[in-house]
């Protein structure tokens, strides 16, 4: 029996260290091949990694397998049973040593609550992690470390600071909560930031933004089936509707602007990535030079930002299973309104990658251990 997370009723747990095997995990026996191990210099981290059935949480294992310090010990999918290990997790060599163990949902909360881990990342829908958290407390309160990808926490509650960091770089290192921005926020955010923090923006921000599929989450919807959504994109949410609105005005706010945003979100037949544009006025003209060595100047030791020269604009594709969000800026009407655009891949930077990064800053390690800003176009 199930409850509404999917989670089945309380019962024992039964996990193996190293390569052995145990419950919960149909992963072939055998000693994993030394070209398939991974090793790191200094002290590492256990991560548990609850949603790993999903497209941002399969991201999430697959980058901290490749990471020198963290070990994810734990995998958690929702509503999935032990048969189910190898269609759920795909992507992920079972050779790999150490090899997690590929558990439900409760049998990872069990775990968590006998032993603990140093740091665990929640791959959820919204109000799934807080749902879970209620009803598994040690699951929230053991790791020294905890990650949100949900929406649960991006306004503040519970402690959590909001995972920006570019923005928020020195409130994030060495925190113990923090919720990772949206992805369509993300870009947002990377598309404005520097003519934001100049207090260049002087008027309501109007956003439009190309979605891949997987932003959507990996259960079978018809808006999101192949036949539907191979022929062309579409419109939802467009307004203020959208959720993603009101994480974008509290980014302002952050910044200390008090600006309304109004968003146009679209589904492209694309299976990953996000291509979002923004246009707003000026509180003064500006050349688009200087808007270029603004943009220049903020984000030339950023690692995961690329600013683009003059007459170029950003794409998916080049960004695609990297950490990278690649920005472009000029200015239009005789300088009176900014225009920014910005790529990056929703399932990385816009989730799993920067929930990395941001772990490394929590962590004290370096906060582009383990990401690639180069990209996979082909």
């Amino acid at each position: 029996m199930s409850d509404p997370l999917g989670v089945p009723a309380r019962g024992g747990l039964d996990v193996a260290r190293g390569n052995e095997s145990h419950t919960g995990a149909a992963w072939p026996a055998g000693a994993a091949p030394a070209a398939i191990s991974r090793a790191g210099d200094g002290p590492g981290a256990r991560l548990a990694v609850l949603g790993a059935s999903g497209y941002a949480g399969q991201e999430l294992a697959r980058l901290a397998a490749a990471h020198p310090r963290l070990e994810a010990t734990l995998l958690g999918a929702r509503g999935e049973s032990a048969a189910d290990a190898i269609p759920w997790a795909p992507g992920l060599d079972p050779r790999m040593s150490p090899r997690p163990a590929l558990l439900t949902l409760e049998e990872v909360a069990l775990h968590v609550e006998q032993e603990g881990v140093e740091a665990l990342v929640a791959c959820l829908p919204h109000g799934a992690w807080s749902a879970l958290a209620t009803r598994w407390p040690a699951l929230a309160a053991r790791p020294a470390h905890v990650v949100d990808l949900s929406s649960d926490h991006r306004d503040g509650r519970g402690g959590y600071l909001y995972g920006l960091p570019e923005a928020f770089r020195v409130t994030l290192a060495g925190a113990t909560r923090v919720a990772n921005p949206g992805c369509y926020p993300t870009a947002f955010a990377l598309a404005l930031l520097p003519a934001a923090r100049a207090d260049w923006l002087d008027g309501p921000i109007a956003v439009s933004a190309l979605s891949g599929l997987s932003g959507a989450g990996r259960g079978a919807t018809l808006r999101t089936s192949f036949v539907e959504a191979a022929a062309g994109a579409s419109i939802y949410g467009a307004g203020v509707e959208h959720p993603h609105v009101a994480e974008m005005e509290r980014i302002l706010a952050q910044l200390g602007l008090a600006l309304p945003v109004g968003f146009v979100p679209q589904l492209a037949p694309l299976a990953r990535g996000i291509l979002l544009t923004a246009s707003a006025p000026l509180s003064r003209a500006v050349e688009p030079e200087q808007a270029l060595d603004l943009y220049q100047r903020a984000y030339v030791h950023e690692p995961f930002v690329r600013l683009l020269p003059v007459g170029q604009w950003p794409e998916t594709r080049a960004v695609r299973h990297s950490n990278r969000c690649d920005v472009a800026v000029t200015t239009l009407h005789g300088g009176r309104t900014l225009l920014a655009a910005a790529a990056l891949d929703n399932l990385v930077k816009g989730a799993a990658g920067q929930a990395i990064q941001n772990l490394n800053l929590m962590l004290g390690w370096p906060e582009s251990m383990g990401l690639s800003a180069h990209g996979i176009p082909w």
